[in-house]
């Protein structure tokens, strides 16, 4: 969804944000050799343009990128987050899963298995949960009512997204590292002399910086806000019922109206 052809939030966030992080070396670099075309209005615009194109198109990659790799992820932690927290031989708080389990229950219609149930077959128990969180998404889609779940939602497809994008990251980094780190040594042996003010220093010194950083995008940096957001989901449940009640008066007194009639 996009507003007068710009990117929503959340396309922004999640989608975009990590894409321009994975790019900073090669739009650094660019400025470092070609200051005098990138400074002028044309070429800012030029520039832009191409930049924001690309941009779009790469977000869509990492997109692509991030859901191929929560496969993984979700293999790697036994389930998503959402599916987990539903499991009776998983849970710390079993009143609290007793309730969600009612919740979801009149929501989705769906009968919640037992936990003898749950022991018996828990790869069909897991189906039910994960519909549970299908459901459950589908009903939390108004980003004002249930912001708390959209905020946490953006900050998980932004991890998990960098995340998929970490190899492409890694080798950006590195290539744009050796490619100034090869000037400056050029630029050395033909003149003999090192400029610490040279931009392709500052080039490489950020290069090193985003390698070392990329050492920290990994599952477990994900799973942080992919717990959250399975938290706010679920407590999201709270609200759901909350109208339903409201909504079921509004039929019985609409029924009542049309029976007068």
């Amino acid at each position: 969804m996009s507003v007068g052809g710009l990117p929503d939030v959340y396309t922004l966030r999640a989608r975009i944000m990590p894409v321009l992080i994975v790019s900073i070396p090669v739009a650094l670099m660019a400025f470092a050799l070609v200051p005098q075309a990138l400074g002028t209005w044309s070429g800012f615009g030029i520039g832009g343009a191409v930049w924001l194109g690309v941009s779009a198109i790469l977000a869509q990659a990492g997109r692509d990128a991030g859901r191929r790799r929560q496969i993984d992820l979700f293999k790697l932690w036994d389930g998503s987050p959402t599916t987990k927290r539903l499991r009776h031989r998983e849970t710390q708080n079993a009143t609290q899963l007793q309730r969600r389990h009612a919740q979801l229950a009149a929501i989705t219609g769906l009968t919640l298995p037992t936990s003898e149930e749950e022991a018996h077959d828990p790869a069909k128990a897991d189906e039910i949960y994960e519909t549970c969180g299908s459901v459950m998404r589908e009903k939390t889609r108004d980003r004002k009512l249930f912001d708390v779940v959209f905020d946490e939602n953006c900050s998980y497809g932004f991890r998990r997204n960098l995340w998929g994008l970490k190899p492409f990251g890694v080798a950006v980094g590195t290539a744009v590292l050796v490619v100034a780190a090869g000037y400056v040594g050029v630029g050395f042996v033909r003149t003999g002399i090192f400029t610490a003010s040279d931009p392709l220093i500052a080039v490489a010194i950020v290069c090193v910086i985003a390698l070392l950083g990329w050492s920290f995008v990994t599952p477990c940096w994900v799973r942080l806000p992919a717990d959250a957001y399975a938290e706010a989901l679920l407590a999201a449940c709270e609200r759901v019922m909350a109208g339903k009640p409201a909504q079921s008066k509004r039929s019985r007194t609409t029924s009542q109206t049309r029976g007068r009639t």
